[in-house]
C-alpha cells in the first residue's frame, strides 16, 4: 500500500541527508514500530509518508501512485485518510474536548465552515462516539488544557479516528507520558489498529513497547535503514548497532 523507493531527504543548510536512499514498503494490517536514536531520521520518515515532508530524491507511493504525481485533490485524499498523532498532542488548549476532536474533519469541510465551527448533528455524534472508543471519561465540554497527558493523547487519537483513516502515523506519541500511561495508550492504539485493519507506523523511543506491540520493527541510524524484521529478531546485537555510535 505504501512504498518508499530510494528516498533521500536533505534539509537546506545541512551537509548530511536526514534520510539516505531508503527503500521499504508497508501492507494493510501491519503494526510497525520505528526505532532509532534522536536524529536518526524517524520524524522525517513519518512526515514523508503523507507528504508533509517533500523528498529530495526518490519516490513515495500510495497504491503504486507517486505522491509527487498526484493532483491536489488526490493529495488531499491521502491526508484525509491519514490519522496522525504527535508527542505534544497538537491540540488547541482553550478549546473543549469535542471541539478538538471535530478539527479532525477539517479536511472534509469548507474553509468557512471550519472557521465558524459549523458542524452538523451527525458530525457531533461521531465525535462523541470517538470519545467512547478511546474510553475517555471526561466531560466533552471540558477544555483540554485541564486534562492530564494521557487524557490529551486520547483526545488526539479520537481526533484521528473521526477522519476514518486507512493509515495511522505516530511521531513519538508516548514520549512525554509516564510508563504506565504509555503502555495503556499503546494498548488503545493496537486495539484500534486491529478493529479497523489499518496500516500503523509509529516512532517510539521505548524498545520494550515496540517488542511487545509491533508486528514488525524497523530501525534507522543516521538516515539509513539498518533493521527490518520481526520483533523477536531485534536482539542485543541489533540494539547495540542501532543505539551505539
Amino acid at each position: 500500500m505504501i512504498k518508499f523507493e530510494n528516498v533521500s531527504v536533505l534539509y537546506p543548510g545541512t551537509a548530511e541527508p536526514a534520510l539516505k536512499d531508503l527503500s521499504i514498503h508497508f501492507n494493510q494490517g501491519e503494526f510497525v514500530c520505528v526505532l532509532g536514536k534522536s536524529g536518526a531520521g524517524k520524524s522525517t520518515f513519518i512526515r514523508c509518508i503523507n507528504g508533509l515532508q517533500p523528498v529530495s530524491e526518490g519516490t513515495v507511493k500510495w497504491n503504486d501512485k507517486s505522491l509527487s504525481e498526484m493532483s491536489p485533490k488526490e493529495n488531499l485524499e491521502v491526508r484525509r485518510k491519514t490519522g496522525m498523532i504527535f508527542q505534544h498532542f497538537n491540540l488547541i488548549p482553550r478549546m473543549s474536548v469535542v471541539q478538538n476532536i471535530l478539527t479532525g474533519l477539517f479536511g472534509y469541510k469548507k474553509s468557512y465552515e471550519n472557521l465558524l465551527g459549523l458542524f452538523n448533528s451527525n458530525e457531533r455524534m461521531s465525535a462523541l462516539e470517538a470519545i467512547d472508543q478511546v474510553e475517555l471519561t471526561v466531560e466533552p465540554t471540558r477544555r483540554v488544557e485541564n486534562l492530564s497527558g494521557g487524557q490529551k493523547q486520547r483526545v488526539a487519537i479520537a481526533r484521528a479516528l473521526i477522519q476514518n483513516p486507512k493509515v495511522f502515523l505516530g511521531d513519538e506519541p508516548v514520549a512525554s507520558l509516564d510508563p504506565g500511561t504509555a503502555e495503556r495508550i499503546f494498548h488503545l492504539l493496537k486495539e484500534t489498529h486491529l478493529k479497523r485493519n489499518l496500516v500503523s507506523i509509529i516512532n517510539v523511543h521505548d524498545v520494550g513497547l515496540a517488542k511487545k506491540f509491533a508486528t514488525r520493527i524497523i530501525a534507522l541510524k543516521k538516515g539509513k535503514l539498518i533493521f527490518d524484521g520481526a520483533p523477536e529478531k531485534f536482539d542485543e546485537k541489533v540494539y547495540a548497532e542501532t543505539y551505539n555510535q
